[in-house]
């Protein structure tokens, strides 16, 4: 038997066919991110009723806080259409298959646990950086939501010194994968703002135009796993998203977090080095995790 996962990003929606085992049997053809709620419904099932296997299950990674047991989303992140929508029962009446739906952030991090590099671990974290920034909280070797479901949501991260709150400055926007590529393309010149492979392009042959910007994208990140160190004391944090892929973002995060660690001696001395590796199933971790979630459940 076979579960469907679907992914709904900012941008684009994915979906595949994942084993009972949580491999990938069959990526299917993506889908631009929709509109409306009422759109995401056609989205859904046209992806549905283009499977021809045996399903055993439908499993939903989206952004938002999503309430695991009622099956409820709410805000939804970028898609914000998703507030209120009780996808669980709206699904199960439609389909007659077993539904679960998850924040994708945790749903990166169950991924990893399952059968990459969280796996075996007892305290880690998955970071996804995407449109924003995804989080997931691996204690105790369970998944961690929280009392309101929003454990992990480090988007909403501000700095400390701040005399008005700027949205701006929160790490969602900060550290979006999105927000680096479009910035470094402009820098560039290029009319494709969201070429991520251009962009990386420029970075791996060091260009002095662009490298500064990575290089200070990639020490904003370096604090952020160092502030979540102090309070988790984790194992292994895994970096997830499309850019993830590119060796050379987790060599200069981890080139980073050394120089931050130890730019305040007592600070190197005491807190713990984690790992920090990239996530073993990059663009497919929401999906396995989903997956993963709806087998467990």
């Amino acid at each position: 038997m076979t579960i469907l996962a679907i992914d709904f990003g900012g941008t684009q929606v994915k979906s595949a066919l994942v084993s009972e085992e949580f491999a990938i049997e069959k990526s299917l053809p993506m889908q631009s991110s929709p509109q409306t709620l009422n759109q995401a419904i056609d989205v859904i099932d046209h992806i549905v009723t283009s499977v021809e296997a045996k399903l055993s299950g439908i499993a939903i990674s989206v952004p938002g806080t999503v309430d695991t047991e009622e099956g409820v989303i709410y805000h939804g992140g970028l898609l914000r259409y998703f507030h209120g929508f009780r996808i669980k029962e709206v699904l199960e009446a439609k389909y007659h298959l077993p539904v679960m739906a998850l924040n994708d952030g945790k749903a990166a991090a169950l991924a990893e646990l399952a059968t990459g590099h969280l796996q075996g671990v007892t305290n880690g974290a998955a970071l996804v950086l995407g449109s924003g920034l995804g989080g997931g909280l691996i204690i105790n070797g369970k998944l961690f939501q929280g009392s309101h479901f929003q454990a992990g949501e480090l988007t909403f991260i501000l700095p400390v010194q701040m005399e008005k709150v700027e949205p701006s400055l929160m790490r969602g926007v900060t550290l979006s994968a999105v927000g680096l590529i479009t910035k470094i393309n402009e820098v560039l010149g290029n009319s494709d703002l969201k070429n991520g492979l251009a962009a990386f392009e420029a970075i791996n042959v060091g260009d002095k135009m662009v490298y500064p910007l990575f290089e200070s994208y990639c020490r904003n990140l370096a604090i952020t796993i160092l502030n979540l160190q102090t309070i988790f004391d984790m194992e292994t944090f895994v970096i997830g998203g499309g850019i993830s892929a590119q060796p050379i973002l987790i060599e200069e995060v981890n080139r980073q977090f050394d120089k931050v660690h130890h730019e305040i001696d007592f600070i190197g001395e005491i807190i713990k080095r984690p790992k920090i590796v990239a996530c073993h199933h990059h663009n497919g971790a929401n999906l396995i995790g989903a997956a993963y979630f709806l087998k467990q459940k």
